[in-house]
């Protein structure tokens, strides 16, 4: 291997190969030994292309170095060298020809008698340092020494040389009590702006405090010097999505206030921390939950918005002075939009989440200057929003599909782990000139954690009071009565997985068996089929047939189809053993019949518009009416025998229309969620002798889900819980 084993300078940094070290004026650094040997054989051959094969050959020595180890150790080399002199560039990537690799692009000089210097003339000058500026020669390969040996030999037991340096220090931002979301920071890193919101009855509002040394201050500061500034002084705004302006003087933000939603710009005043003035520059409406907003500069900034609510996310800039809008991305209307972008320090780059589909993403880049765009390899299936730059424009930093903190290289298309810890949070804020990220605890990949309450059925003698039966720290999103009083539900994860439970005689537990996967994704319900062990889980526009007893599953529903709300038919009626599903085509409902193998596949147009098929009796269905685009909640029943259809309850609102939970037919009635004008969400129950309607319980929360045991006794709902978080700094581990 040749390589330069003797004091050198780079620039304005010296190189010690014995130590390992890099210095500039009083800073030193200390990198890893198979780094500086990239170094050195860089300045050996100074000016030449170095090729990634050459350094498997003449640095590892190992021919199955993988060019992710390879590129990562560049760019810690690059990482390093610019925290020391950030104003030189001292590698180079050389694409588009046979000789892609990497050229030193500084000239090298020789430190070689420094130490032989010291010595010996001491005693006439010590600050005398003898320079060598002869030209240098490659010396021929040494040897492989002890500190190489090791290092191989860890490499060929596969120790992961990617991760030597990793942010997994982690330590909280903020001690309020309640949740946060969707942070900002200004671009000298010195104002850290959010969400909060104390609980579930408060509004979101916008807060701020001031970064110390890259830290908030530590829970041993006293109360009133802990304490966040509120931005606004009035309540009640529901404000979120914040951005600071390049000089500190606005804010842009999402307002959801009623009949006065969307972005909003205030004038921001960096000292006291507030907000005056705000106005309302460009009005969404509600299917707008949560823009993104990122400056371009004091005047105007990007922004993500959807023109329908089956309309894909777009990015548009606006002109605050012009009070023009211009369209600048258009993402495939088969997807669900560019959902996060992030501005480039040096204004370069813009950096944009698409959906793949209406899940996933990829990350994409849109240049600036050239107004295009193009996509890069990172991908993911889960959604851990939001993205941010590196100080230098040359990195992209997100969340992968693993939960790991990560980072992509703009000029090596290469990507690389920041972190050995999964799921430290989400949304990832460099924090400008700091090796530091602010993060958002996991709380809002699974938007809310629930709890599922019984209570006791006031239709049958119980007094409606209700008991918490499970909580297992999870979104529990649906849930289904089975046999001798026990549920069968389904909880979504932080990383966007979906568990199967269970819940038997007091005790829930997880059904492991059950194949869950990160692309399983909402809209989800479940449907016991009476009397056996098994279930329809309805999920990613498909279904699957799982067991109740251990969760394992297997696909049902046709591939080729788009189908939700899947239910038995039952059985000791139906011989054929039917389901029944929905779908949409055309932008129209439409009820399907399919076998219990799933074939044949047959529409049912006795039922039209339907969104949800219910088989009760020989001949007789209940069903919903609505399309995604024209939602509705009415109950019908159609008699087969005489086909005859009637409407039996009208209903007023409901929060999923794709729900199979939604009611529950029994022998005497029908048991139903509706949320009634001017009152609360409820359960309800239509008598089928009398047509009356009566009232049985309020509901804690709108979850179209409702289960009924098999005696009747208990009704089972959904019911959201607040718990803390914070956000985080991240840290490298030291």
């Amino acid at each position: 291997m040749t390589e330069i084993s003797v004091p050198f300078q780079l620039a304005n940094v010296r190189v010690d190969p014995a130590t390992d070290e890099l210095s500039c004026g009083d800073s030193t650094l200390t990198i890893q030994s198979m780094a500086m040997k990239v170094l050195c054989y860089f300045a050996a051959n100074q000016g030449q292309v170095i090729s990634r094969d050459c350094l498997r050959e003449q640095v590892w020595q190992n021919s199955t170095a993988s060019n992710h180890t390879i590129n990562n150790h560049i760019y810690s080399l690059r990482r390093n060298l610019a925290k020391l002199d950030g104003q030189t560039k001292y590698i180079h990537t050389v694409t588009g020809s046979n000789d892609n690799g990497y050229r030193l692009l500084v000239p090298i000089v020789l430190l070689a008698e420094e130490k032989q210097a010291e010595e010996t003339t001491e005693a006439k000058s010590p600050e005398i340092t003898v320079i060598d500026k002869r030209p240098h020669k490659p010396k021929t390969p040494l040897l492989v020494g002890i500190t190489f040996v090791v290092l191989l030999a860890l490499g060929y037991l596969g120790y992961d040389l990617t991760r030597w340096q990793s942010f997994d220090q982690s330590s909280g931002l903020t001690f309020e009590q309640g949740r946060e979301q969707s942070s900002a920071i200004s671009l000298d890193g010195q104002i850290l702006l959010y969400a909060h919101r104390p609980n579930r009855q408060a509004t979101w509002e916008l807060y701020a405090k001031r970064m110390d040394d890259g830290k908030l201050d530590s829970p041993n500061t006293p109360n009133n010097q802990r304490q966040p500034q509120k931005v606004f002084a009035t309540n009640g705004n529901y404000d979120s999505f914040v951005s600071l302006s390049p000089d500190n003087q606005f804010i842009a933000f999402n307002r959801l206030a009623w009949h006065n939603e969307g972005i909003y710009v205030a004038d921001f005043d960096a000292v006291t921390l507030t907000a005056s003035n705000a106005r309302k520059i460009i009005a969404l409406d509600r299917d707008n939950l949560s823009p993104a907003i990122s400056w371009l500069d004091s005047n105007r900034f990007f922004y993500t918005a959807k023109e329908a609510p089956g309309a894909p996310l777009r990015i548009y800039l606006h002109d605050l002075t012009l009070a023009k809008t211009e369209q600048v991305s258009s993402p495939p209307l088969n997807t669900f939009g560019d959902y996060a972008i992030m501005l480039s320090p040096d204004k370069h780059w813009l950096a944009v989440m698409r959906a793949e589909g209406y899940m996933g993403f990829v990350l994409y880049l849109y240049d600036i200057n050239n107004k295009s765009i193009v996509a890069t390899p990172v991908s993911g299936k889960e959604q851990r929003l939001n993205i941010s730059f590196s100080d230098d424009s040359q990195a992209v930093y997100f969340v992968d599909e693993q939960g790991f903190l990560s980072a992509y290289d703009i000029e090596d298309k290469t990507t690389r782990l920041l972190s050995n810890q999964q799921y430290l949070g989400y949304w990832p804020l460099k924090v400008p000139g700091k090796e530091q990220f602010v993060m958002q605890q996991d709380w809002g990949l699974s938007s809310l954690t629930t709890q599922i309450l019984r209570y006791n059925n006031p239709l049958t003698g119980g007094d409606g009071e209700s008991m918490l039966l499970v909580n297992n720290g999870l979104s529990i999103r649906a849930i289904e009565g089975v046999a001798n009083g026990g549920l069968i539900f389904a909880a979504l994860k932080a990383n966007f997985q979906i568990e199967l439970w269970s819940y038997h005689q007091g005790k829930s537990f997880k059904l492991d068996q059950f194949n869950e996967k990160p692309e399983y994704r909402y809209p989800l319900s479940l449907n016991w089929l009476k009397g056996a062990d098994k279930a329809l889980l309805s999920i990613n526009d498909s279904c699957r047939v799982v067991d109740i007893n251990n969760g394992k599953d297997t696909p049902l529903c046709p591939a080729d189809q788009v189908v939700y709300g899947a239910t038995f038919g039952e059985e000791q009626v139906d011989n054929k053993g039917n389901i029944y599903l929905a779908t949409q085509r055309n932008d129209t409902a439409m009820a399907i019949k399919m076998g219990s193998t799933g074939y044949p596949f047959e529409p049912m147009k006795a039922l039209p518009n339907a969104s949800v098929v219910k088989q009760v009796g020989n001949g007789q269905f209940y069903y919903r009416r609505g399309t995604e685009m024209e939602p509705g909640f009415d109950i019908y029943h159609y008699d087969a025998n005489t086909t005859k259809t009637r409407l039996l309850i009208a209903r007023t609102y409901l929060n999923n229309i794709f729900s199979t939970n939604d009611f529950v037919v029994v022998a005497r009635g029908i048991y139903f969620m509706d949320r009634k004008p001017g009152k609360r969400n409820g359960v309800y129950f239509y008598h089928f002798d009398s047509e009356r309607v009566e009232h049985l319980i309020d509901s804690p929360n709108e979850y179209p889900n409702i289960a009924i045991s098999d005696d009747e006794k208990y009704l089972y709902q959904i019911q959201s819980v607040d718990n803390d978080s914070q956000l985080r700094l991240i840290e490298k581990t030291r």
